[in-house]
């Protein structure tokens, strides 16, 4: 009798332990030996485009590394070493620099705690995609002679195994620090320090308020402007917050860096060191001749090789996403799922804040902070050098976040605080999940996750597009001036986060279109920053008149708009109507001056390349040039001997998008006088009225027709510029290389236009996706040299701004596949 009492005692524990495991199961996703093991199915079109089929998210991931891991090794371990700061390992001590900055930028901890707080489907994201990539680098070092890129053997190291983490650093440290990672506070703080050392305190902030505004109530804005609130802005403008005179003065010390990394980490730079990249514009259907939805977006990275972007198809586990994505990251950034499309700029908010310490004399490493002073948080690392011994780094942290830059001539420090600090995750997750949204509200769901500051845009198969700018916008204490570093005592902490209410955003806007180039998110405060200069000399303008004077447009207009605003001189729309003005009594009689004016006259505003040669076509081009560089240094450059004043030109080479440059925006203000937007306190044409500004436009322009004549001879047809070249460089945007030394490509002529293009079109013929990713989709190189043969094969296509149709159903996939790649996995967690 016992033993049947035991017996069922047994039978009883038995049985409840397949309950609980099958309720476990059912919770967090299979983890015993029958449900460890899947297939995944890779289908390839003729571009060498990745369709990656699975059941269940780590198998449709699985998928995605491995097949990212046949075109971009060498690329992705690279970006990868770059976002954790292990490049020197394989480089040598030229890298040191770059690894600290990396070091110092993300605590991986605080990064490791957040994955580890994930459910389980949304972890099996990261393991997946590092086991899928794992695999195919255990087929890689099986067959070295056959399957190792050739980069690793010039370089002489051999890839490394991916974790989850690594998958998430893709992402915090291309794109969260990448974009969100920006200020000018500590810069600002030294320009306004020169200015009034110069001018003295009063007239050096009204110069300081004059070049570093809060508001051009005339800059185009993305959420249009509302013209009830102009008087508001305008008002907004002219406010001034003194904090200055509570901060410690910037040594000549701290400005100094010896290399770009420490520069940007260090908060020094000016604002035309901020990214500023992408351009877009979303036509609703009454702006379409066929009532259709067009959606083109642009991206502007900058140009590499391997491609910056990586194209790709996930179908399963609730994914149905096909698109472009930098990095391979593991979200979509650029795409359709059928239902709706998506797509970015540049994230335009003020997420960020310097906070100057005060520092114990005594104690280099104690601040003072309501009224104590406090010990800094010390977090130590050791980098590996290859050619070196090895650096030991040490990263202070404050209240406010990692100590970037110590300031021992003043006993002061700088602290950067982050709005979106311990979200990282979570902005990349609400992402990934926006994907799978099937409306705006879903999508707008998903947008108000997002901590980080990047600009979002909408487009849906029942015509409705939108615009959002999420990002955590910190509430600020009224005395803080957003342009200056913080004081670090306590006294202007952050009194929480703005709702989400308050970000940017656009819903089917009454003009029917959205369009963005890096421009103003929104009038008003929301979009206030510490040196965004945003101004009404402004690129996005190339693409709104075109849209405005020629609506409704065909679908092939709507295209063609990409070749018309990359060649377009982002600076003659503003200028040129002077120009025409001082010159308009001008005749034959004039000679050289005259023939000048025509030739600018004819011009098309556009720097075109035609024939592919060693010039911009037209002596237009010059002549425009350098009559701006002259105006900017007649009138601009006595009084703003400190200020970087550019025109915004590329040189012979150029490794990044083109906009005006500062000393345009200025010279623009200037010669509007009081029909500026910004408030001229200075006039750098001393009292001059309208006709006398006019004369100093004609004699800048007629001393460069003689310095061009004296250069170039009285033949006006030879003035004629070198072309900027479009450079596809073999170096990652941290300047890692991500290639071989030999394996930078170019086309002919510079274009102002995005890294990758996408475009999808909602219509009654349902929905297509039209994407082109120069040079090609893959980047492997075999040991002997042979490149894939989708290594390039994407430049003509770029060049001829012409795109490949993307494969979106089922079907479509099947009919175009070129080759098919079964796998299988055993899940090992």
């Amino acid at each position: 009798m016992t033993g049947k009492i035991r017996d069922n005692k047994m039978n009883l524990l038995i049985l409840l332990g397949f309950m609980l495991l099958a309720a476990s199961i059912a919770l967090h996703g299979a983890s015993a030996s029958e449900a460890a093991t899947g297939k995944v199915t890779i289908k390839r079109d003729g571009w060498g485009v990745p369709h990656v089929y699975a059941e269940d998210t780590y198998g449709l991931y699985y998928g995605y590394g491995y097949a990212l891991a046949v075109d971009r090794l060498f690329q992705m371990e690279m970006v990868k070493r770059s976002v954790l700061g292990t490049v020197a390992e394989v480089m040598g001590s030229d890298y040191i620099s770059l690894d600290e900055s990396s070091r110092m930028n993300f605590n991986p901890q605080a990064i490791r705690q957040q994955l580890d707080e994930l459910q389980e489907e949304d972890l099996d994201i990261f393991r997946g995609y590092a086991a899928g990539f794992n695999a195919r680098i255990e087929e890689v070092l099986a067959e070295p002679d056959q399957l190792l890129p050739r980069q690793f053997s010039e370089f002489d190291f051999k890839p490394t195994q991916w974790r989850a983490f690594d998958v998430a650093m893709l992402y915090v440290g291309t794109m969260a620090g990448r974009y969100s990672n920006s200020s000018s506070e500590i810069g600002n703080l030294a320009l306004l320090e020169d200015l009034q050392e110069e001018l003295g305190d009063e007239t050096g902030w009204q110069l300081f308020d004059q070049i570093r505004w809060l508001e051009d109530p005339q800059a185009p804005t993305t959420v249009p402007r509302d013209a009830a609130d102009a008087e508001s802005v305008a008002a907004e403008a002219e406010m001034t917050m003194r904090s200055q005179s509570e901060l410690a003065p910037v040594s000549d010390q701290l400005l100094q860096a010896d290399s770009p990394w420490r520069l940007a980490w260090r908060g020094i730079g000016s604002p035309a060191d901020r990214p500023k990249a992408s351009n877009l514009w979303i036509l609703g259907p009454d702006r379409t001749v066929d009532g259709s939805t067009i959606f083109i977006n642009g991206p502007q990275f900058g140009w590499f090789n391997p491609a910056y972007t990586y194209s790709i198809g996930l179908h399963g586990a609730g994914y149905d996403v096909t698109g472009n994505t930098p990095f391979a990251l593991p979200v979509i950034l650029f795409g359709t799922n059928g239902q709706i499309a998506w797509g970015s700029t540049a994230g335009p908010l003020d997420v960020n804040d310097y906070y100057q310490l005060q520092l114990n004399p005594d104690n280099p490493h104690e601040y003072l902070y309501k009224g104590e002073y406090r010990q800094m948080d010390k977090r130590s690392e050791r980098i590996s050098v290859r050619d070196g011994e090895d650096v030991r780094l040490d990263v202070y942290s404050s209240e406010y976040g990692t100590v970037t830059s110590f300031d021992p001539d003043n006993d002061t420090a700088y602290a950067f605080r982050r709005s979106w600090k311990g979200y990282e995750i979570q902005s990349l997750m609400a992402w990934i999940h926006s994907t799978r949204a099937q409306n705006w509200e879903q999508w707008l769901q998903q947008a108000s996750k997002v901590a980080t500051t990047i600009n979002w845009y909408y487009a849906d198969a029942e015509g409705n597009i939108g615009y959002v700018s999420p990002g955590y916008l910190p509430i600020r204490p009224d005395e803080q001036d957003i342009r200056l570093p913080a004081v670090g005592d306590g006294s202007m902490d952050w009194q929480g986060i703005r709702p989400f209410s308050d970000v940017p955003k656009v819903y089917n806007p009454a003009q029917g279109y959205i369009a963005n180039w890096n421009n103003q998110p929104a009038p008003g405060e929301v979009a206030h920053g510490d040196g965004a200069n945003w101004s009404a000399v402004d690129r996005v303008n190339e693409l709104i008149a075109r849209i405005e004077e020629n609506s409704p447009l065909t679908r092939e207009q709507a295209w063609a708009l990409l070749e018309e605003t990359s060649f377009a001189d982002v600076n003659a729309r503003y200028f040129m109507p002077y120009i025409e003005r001082a010159t308009s009594d001008l005749t034959a009689d004039d000679g050289a001056v005259h023939e000048a004016v025509r030739r600018l006259r004819d011009w098309d505003m556009r720097n075109t390349n035609p024939v592919d040669g060693a010039y911009y076509a037209e002596p237009a081009v010059t002549i425009f040039r350098a009559w701006l560089d002259g105006m900017i240094e007649t009138v601009l450059a006595d009084e703003l001997a400190p200020v970087e004043l550019t025109a915004g030109y590329p040189g012979e080479f150029s490794r990044a998008s083109v906009s005006p440059g500062n000393g345009s925006k200025l010279l623009y203000n200037a010669l509007r006088g009081d029909a500026a937007g910004v408030p001229q306190h200075i006039d750098f044409f001393q009292g001059a009225d309208e006709a006398e500004k006019l004369a100093v436009v004609r004699d800048v322009l007629e001393n460069v027709v003689a310095e061009l004549t004296d250069e170039f001879g009285p033949d006006q047809s030879t003035w004629l510029t070198p072309v900027t070249r479009h450079r596809f460089l073999a170096d990652n945007f941290l300047g890692a290389p991500q290639a071989g030394p030999d394996e930078e490509l170019q086309l002919p002529t510079f274009m102002n236009r995005g890294t990758q293009n996408h475009r999808v079109i909602f219509g009654d013929d349902g929905v297509s996706l039209c994407t082109v990713a120069p040079p090609g989709q893959s980047g492997f190189v075999a040991p002997d040299g042979t490149e894939a043969a989708h290594y390039r094969d994407q430049m003509d296509l770029y060049e001829d701004f012409d795109c490949k149709s993307e494969w979106l159903t089922a079907a479509e996939v099947e009919a175009h596949a070129v080759s098919t790649t079964e796998l299988e996995y055993d899940r090992d967690d």
